[in-house]
């Protein structure tokens, strides 16, 4: 007897979140129904132990291991060629599916046979609206509005906001130039005739090169909001070492010249470049602003002691030249000693790396004194900034920490939570939450499920309302974090909840797997994980001025 066609295959490519892709994988198979569906996993060099952990949980998942980063278009070209659905599904990791998703999705290309590809409405962690779920193609004009700010300055304009089509009903079907790799169903025989994705793209821009080649083929792209998925965005990205912004930028760049070179004049790919010059110049400032904050900040504490020393020394405030360079030298031979030695790496609070970052510097500054004459005046210098200097710089930081554990800052950094779940899983993650002062959470009350316990007490915490009870508790409560902390995860009712709230900008979903509440080095394994993403100015203007009104 011949076997049931595949009607999908689905391509999912994994680099280092493998937690992510559990659930991601969990609420595929709640969402195969009656389908016939085969499902790949590339992995591509994962130092998370992800093809272990995932094979064993998902047998029938046919696991390819890269051993290496190939880039996200070469991993799903090597599922493709083993793919035997009669649609490809390409997926990433960080989605979950809706439970009616994948029959949705195919129910729609069969309907519409023109049609070459298709995506979902998708959310994001917050519960708005994905806006990556259609595009346009990034033509010289469109590119330069993207780049320049234009789109962003006027996002609904069918001039200037062209890229993202905010101007299209994000709940109605509409014909688009490109999908987002993230959730995209292309037809078997689409594959066939156009191929994969081009490998030269490493990450970002190869989803909008393939979705130009299916049009140039002859096929319709259509965006159905038919259904709807949530997208937690980057998570992969997040754990690489390639540079975002470059490879985003420079697969702009990449596609401009390979479709559209010859048709059109020079001036305008010159304009292209412009705009990619000024986008990507805003973001590597903000990427140095972030990298160098606390050296900078460093180098002016020494600096300062280092000028001090001179007045207590010598009576004198102004400064010459060589006393100038020779003050400079020193603060930046300790600050390169402190990074030497990791001050400022993911944990820069720790005491020893800052103690023996001022010796190292205090040795090489001491030996400056002894080989350069334009050193030798400063050895009480040296001496006053290893003391003094280390002192400020140990006592800032003792500072932050303490000024942190107080009850005024974690009132303002500390998220107003609601925890979805009173099991062992939900009652864990309170304590958890209890536990460590630095986590950003302040929890608020619980959400029972099952309606049974409402009105009680769990842990000193109240039950304040059943999962129909959550948008009005948000607004009431100021609620900024909602953790599903289910026995079991329930995806159908975490998107029910994310949809339900999404035009509630400003809170984050995140999910906590019920097997891993805690890991072994004491962290919760969040389905999203920016414990210390920033609120923007308005949020915190906003924190501050309600906290205000509350004293």
């Amino acid at each position: 007897m011949k076997p049931p066609r595949t009607d999908i295959s689905i391509i999912i490519v994994n680099y280092n979140v493998k937690h992510f892709a559990e659930q991601c994988l969990r609420s595929v198979a709640a969402a195969t129904g009656s389908l016939n569906v085969e499902v790949f996993l590339v992995d591509n060099g994962s130092g998370d132990g992800s093809v272990e952990y995932l094979r064993s949980r998902f047998p029938a998942v046919k696991i390819i291991d890269n051993g290496g980063n190939l880039g996200f278009g070469r991993a799903n070209n090597i599922a493709f060629r083993q793919a035997k659905g009669r649609y490809l599904l390409v997926l990433n990791p960080d989605t979950l599916l809706g439970e009616d998703t994948l029959q949705l999705l195919v129910e729609y290309m069969d309907a519409n046979p023109q049609v070459g590809a298709v995506g979902p409405k998708i959310l994001t962690r917050d519960g708005s609206f994905d806006t990556t779920s259609k595009r346009s193609f990034p033509t010289p004009w469109v590119a330069f509005c993207r780049f320049s700010g234009l789109a962003r300055l006027f996002p609904r304009s069918k001039l200037f906001g062209r890229y993202d089509l905010l101007y299209l009903d994000p709940d109605q079907p509409a014909e688009v130039d490109s999908l987002v790799g993230s959730c995209m169903m292309v037809r078997s025989e689409v594959y066939r005739q156009v191929g994969g994705f081009d490998e030269d793209y490493f990450m970002y821009g190869e989803d909008i090169d393939w979705c130009y080649r299916i049009k140039q083929a002859g096929w319709q792209i259509h965006f159905a909001p038919v259904t709807t998925i949530v997208h937690f965005r980057g998570e992969s990205t997040r754990r690489s070492n390639v540079n975002r912004d470059r490879a985003f930028y420079g697969a702009m760049h990449l596609f401009v010249e390979k479709h559209f070179r010859g048709r059109y004049p020079l001036f305008t790919h010159r304009l292209i470049d412009f705009g990619i010059l000024l986008a990507g110049t805003a973001a590597q400032i903000r990427r140095v602003w972030r990298r160098w904050v606390w050296p900078a900040f460093d180098w002016s504490c020494l600096f300062l002691v280092l000028w001090l020393a001179r007045i207590i020394r010598w009576g004198v405030v102004e400064l010459n030249l060589p006393a100038l360079f020779a003050m400079v030298i020193q603060s930046s031979v300790w600050t390169a000693s402190l990074a030497g030695f990791g001050a400022y790496k993911a944990r820069r609070g720790l005491t020893a790396p800052l103690i023996w970052g001022m010796l190292l510097g205090f040795l090489v500054n001491s030996s400056f004194t002894y080989f350069f004459k334009q050193f030798a005046f400063s050895r009480f210098l040296n001496l006053f900034g290893l003391v003094v200097g280390g002192l400020l710089i140990l006592g800032w930081r003792i500072a932050l920490k303490k000024l942190r554990r107080t009850s005024g800052w974690r009132r303002f950094y500390q998220r107003r939570t609601l925890v979805v779940g009173v099991g062992e899983n939900g009652r864990k993650t309170i304590q958890r939450i209890r536990s460590d002062r630095d986590l950003p959470y302040l929890a608020v009350g619980f959400i029972d499920p099952d309606e049974s316990s409402v009105g009680s007490l769990i842990d000193d915490l109240p039950v304040l309302g059943c999962e129909h009870d959550i948008s009005r508790l948000v607004q009431q409560e100021e609620i900024e974090e909602v953790l599903f902390a289910y026995e079991k995860v329930d995806h159908v009712r975490v998107l029910k909840t994310v949809g339900l709230i999404g035009k509630k900008r400003g809170v984050n979903f995140k999910i906590i797997a019920p097997e891993s509440t805690i890991q072994p080095d004491g962290h919760i394994p969040l389905l999203s994980v920016d414990y210390l993403s920033p609120r923007g100015f308005g949020k915190s203007l906003r924190k501050i001025t309600t906290l205000m009104i509350k004293r």
